[in-house]
């Protein structure tokens, strides 16, 4: 219980703690998530620019970025931003040391079909770039101008959060509804699922889905999670 600055802890009161603030990276456009190395590295993404770095040192390298997105050492011209979509969730491979992999969910127009996808990228050894995209999931729904909804522009509920389990080693996946009533229930339809999966998007092979759904499905019924995380007790979700 709270009271005039002080907390109640063990039957006493005592001070508040003092919480302080840092800068620790400015200048950023609508940042959505990061991902952080042992030594301090920091991937981070930007929804409507695309995928950095920070070096422990402070330097910041733009690697990948977001449509026509200028500054970065490269880009992908099927990915785009428009209210909530865009570059969202970041993930590093659990064995980066050896496969230098990291992986994005970004909204894209690729051949003209919108829609969600999980990127998997080959960072150099300097961290300046990334190469080998690989689209390990390319069938995750999006919400399009056409839908009528009381509420929600176009590419709402994208879901995006990505997580590797450090318990099993499988890359988790969360997708929103899209504002499709139908979704989180359907079998089908990738949206409204949290889905878990290798590194090449193939599902994990004890996934339990029921009957009829697809076998990437861990759990299903979310309207629009995007967020993920592992308990420290057991490293479960």
């Amino acid at each position: 219980t709270a009271s005039a600055g002080l907390v109640l802890s063990g039957g006493l009161f005592a001070a508040a703690p003092t919480v302080t603030t840092e800068d620790f990276v400015d200048k950023i456009d609508s940042p959505w998530d990061m991902a952080f190395m042992k030594a301090g590295t920091m991937f981070f993404t930007e929804k409507c620019k695309g995928l950095s770095v920070r070096l422990p040192s402070g330097a910041i390298n733009k690697l990948h970025g977001v449509g026509t997105t200028t500054g970065y050492s490269s880009a992908s011209a099927d990915l785009f931003c428009d209210g909530q979509a865009g570059m969202m969730g970041v993930a590093i491979d659990p064995q980066f040391a050896s496969n230098r992999f990291i992986y994005v969910y970004s909204s894209s127009n690729l051949d003209g079909k919108l829609g969600n996808r999980v990127m998997r990228f080959k960072l150099n050894d300097a961290m300046t770039g990334v190469s080998d995209r690989t689209d390990i999931v390319t069938d995750i729904g999006y919400k399009p101008k056409a839908t009528k909804h009381p509420f929600g522009g176009p590419g709402a509920h994208n879901g995006g959060r990505i997580r590797f389990s450090p318990a099993d080693g499988f890359l988790y996946v969360t997708t929103g509804d899209n504002h499709l009533g139908t979704a989180p229930q359907s079998p089908t339809y990738i949206g409204g699922k949290v889905l878990r999966i290798d590194r090449d998007g193939k599902a994990a092979p004890d996934n339990k889905p029921p009957a009829g759904f697809d076998p990437r499905v861990f759990t299903y019924g979310h309207r629009n999670p995007q967020g993920i995380a592992f308990r420290p007790s057991d490293n479960r979700p």
